[in-house]
């Protein structure tokens, strides 16, 4: 915790670049980091070592938070652990950003993110869900009320492909896709636009990253007909070449 204050997260969803860098991976297989992350932190939770860490000295200080994200909960802890008045706003009906929002409950299940607020609540943290700052909630009316204001917002625009047919129904961005189902599970909602699903259908996912993978995997729970999934790069081997694969 000196160094990351959610390490139940970072265990489970983090790409591990650590993992791929470690020496010995060159030779034999890396320490498993993330596995030993998790089991860590959890072994925390249940002996009952991780509690509020509630600040013996208060500064007067308000401040705003503006994002509910992983950096935006991480920011609103260290800061009502300083001792300030911390108000952490989201635009969406639950807090967690992404995390709530864009990671599938296969990957990660979202009582992993009620668990930590309650501790957040309990060390001074003031949570505002449906508050969209500069639509909901004037901007003017923050900077009166806070001494200072912190923006964590996440990036959400993806990044479009100009290919032939991409305006023909049945195209969407990964994050409609898994947004929604998330949403879905959350009892919320659905937002603007069609209802995705990918219920007896021909899928194809472009990209073969980890968002790519999130899509396979909720396509394959939808019950999709079949999945095909298309990435750029070329395959890689069928067994790794320790001596010249490291680093990654």
């Amino acid at each position: 915790h000196s160094t990351n204050n959610f390490p139940e997260f970072t265990g489970r969803i983090c790409p591990a670049p650590c993992e791929a860098a470690c020496t010995l991976n060159i030779t034999d297989q890396p320490v498993t980091i993330k596995t030993i992350e998790v089991s860590i932190v959890e072994k925390g939770w249940q002996e009952g070592w991780i509690v509020p860490r509630i600040a013996k000295r208060r500064t007067g200080k308000n401040i705003a938070v503006v994002g509910s994200g992983p950096a935006g909960m991480a920011c609103s802890q260290q800061l009502a652990r300083a001792g300030h008045s911390v108000v952490l706003y989201e635009k969406n009906a639950r807090i967690g950003g992404l995390m709530r929002y864009g990671i599938p409950d296969f990957k990660m299940e979202k009582h992993f993110i009620d668990r930590r607020m309650a501790q957040m609540r309990a060390e001074g943290v003031e949570f505002r869900p449906n508050s969209h700052i500069g639509i909901t909630i004037p901007i003017e009316e923050i900077q009166e009320k806070f001494d200072a204001v912190v923006l964590t917002g996440g990036a959400e625009h993806p990044r479009d492909m100009t290919v032939p047919g991409r305006e023909l129904p049945g195209v969407h961005f990964a994050m409609e896709f898994l947004t929604q189902q998330n949403r879905r599970l959350n009892s919320e909602p659905l937002g603007e636009g069609p209802e995705i699903m990918a219920t007896g259908k021909d899928v194809v996912v472009i990209g073969g990253g980890d968002t790519g993978s999130d899509c396979v995997g909720t396509s394959n729970r939808h019950g999709a007909a079949s999945v095909t999934q298309l990435e750029i790069m070329p395959k890689p081997p069928e067994k790794e070449d320790k001596a010249l694969t490291w680093p990654d």
